[in-house]
């Protein structure tokens, strides 16, 4: 659902809003579980939700404001995984569940998502077949007017903590393709088992998990309406919405990990060789952040397309290059406060993250030179 951007003052606004908020808030430790308190004192000053409307009203922020939100909290608070998982309840509520509301019920899950009083997970990868749809295997077939839903799940955000997922399976095929459904699953329904994966410690507080669905009875008011089109209607564009809105968190938790820089010569007598470096790198991110903003608001006018998932390719790379720069930078110096380590471990695990599409684009682009479509030489 595209929504019109909003003014520069409506988001500013929002801004300021979520600064004071986070100023307020519970302290957040990276060892402990997700923190709930931290979540719903978000929820009392109204920054939870911000980014859709259960009765499909248009919604506070759109997506430039969400992007420029999630920045601020990885900013504000040094924590990358606290930026994603509110960035996924923003996502899950405006892309996912907002769109295909058939219930009630429905729409009182988005009011408890919107309120701190449900968490919601996304699970659509599963083992050895990732996000592919010729290879997903999940499965949801009908029972006595309910579905029962079989399969496995893997590396699902946030899913230690969720109170329910949104769960993508196969409920037919149409011409040798496989029709997909969206299912919203409570995380105590029976046949439903959350499974450790190595990786809860990875971005805390947010974590991952698996999910095995064993004979999982899910009634048909828990189906989104989808109409068997659930993976070109959610899976596909995902993963294009989400590096753009991606793009503002990193950019925050890059400017948290330069100010730590910053704040540690403060102490010494820096050289100017030190600050022309770090100047460098601080103009250079802020270039990075004009084209992350460029890139949240090709989304809200366009959508998630082709054009936009090129620029978020290309922007992936900018910012693996100044993580790159930034890390060599520090490197010369010795006894690195914790803080700069963790923010450093996260931003390589985001930036690791689906580093095969990014080569397949990359790949693609490179291609296209040679192309005669493309090609601009100029004959002999």
């Amino acid at each position: 659902m595209n929504q019109p951007v909003i003014e520069d003052g409506a988001t500013a606004h929002l801004c300021v809003a979520m600064r004071n908020a986070l100023r307020t808030a519970p302290a957040v430790s990276r060892s402990d579980p997700f923190p709930c308190a931290w979540w719903q004192h978000l929820a009392a000053q109204g920054m939870l939700g911000v980014g859709f409307d259960p009765d499909g009203r248009e919604p506070p922020a759109d997506w430039p404001a969400v992007a420029a939100l999630a920045d601020i909290i990885a900013r504000e608070t040094a924590h990358l995984g606290l930026a994603l998982g509110w960035l996924m309840n923003e996502m899950l509520g405006r892309f996912v569940i907002g769109p295909h509301v058939g219930h009630d019920g429905h729409r009182a899950l988005l009011r408890m998502m919107a309120g701190g009083r449900k968490i919601v997970a996304l699970a659509i990868s599963e083992p050895q077949a990732g996000a592919h749809p010729k290879l997903l295997r999940c499965a949801a077939r009908r029972h006595d007017g309910q579905w029962l839903l079989d399969g496995e799940k893997s590396f699902v955000s946030n899913g230690p903590a969720a109170d329910a997922f949104v769960v993508l399976a196969v409920t037919g095929e149409n011409d040798g393709r496989k029709r997909f459904d969206a299912f919203i699953v409570g995380a105590d329904s029976p046949g439903l088992i959350r499974r450790p994966t190595g990786r809860e410690a990875v971005l805390p507080p947010l974590g991952h998990c698996g999910l095995v669905l064993d004979g999982c009875l899910v009634p048909e008011a828990r189906r989104l309406g989808t109409e068997g089109r659930a993976f070109d209607l959610i899976a596909k564009p995902l993963r294009t919405l989400e590096d753009t809105l991606l793009g503002g968190a990193m950019v925050g938790a890059m400017q948290a990990e330069l100010e730590v820089l910053a704040r540690w010569q403060r102490g010494t007598r820096p050289t100017p060789d030190t600050l022309r470096r770090l100047g460098a790198l601080r103009l250079e991110l802020k270039a990075i952040d004009t084209l992350v903003s460029q890139a949240s608001r090709q989304l809200a006018r366009s959508g998630p397309g082709e054009e936009l998932a090129d620029l978020n390719a290309g922007l992936r790379i900018l910012l693996q290059r100044w993580q790159a720069g930034c890390e060599a930078f520090a490197a010369q110096f010795d006894d690195h406060e914790t803080r700069l380590l963790d923010i450093t471990s996260d931003l390589r695990t985001v930036l690791g993250i689906a580093r095969g599409v990014g080569d397949a684009r990359h790949l693609k682009a490179g291609t296209g030179l040679f192309s005669t479509k493309e090609s601009h030489e100029i004959p002999a």
